[in-house]
């Protein structure tokens, strides 16, 4: 090959690319998931009060 890059070396970037950005967003949805859930209130509609 004349100037160019190998194609496998190009597929190998590629994948240690992609590797690294899905690691990165897990790490990213684990962080999150850790948040306190006591912080919100979910209330069902169905759960009406009657006085």
């Amino acid at each position: 090959m004349r100037g160019g890059h190998d194609p496998r070396q190009l597929d190998l970037i590629a994948a240690f690319a992609l590797l690294i950005l899905i690691v990165a967003a897990f790490e990213l949805f684990n962080v999150h998931s850790r948040a306190p859930a006591t912080s919100t209130a979910f209330i069902v509609p169905s759960q009406s009060v009657r006085w």
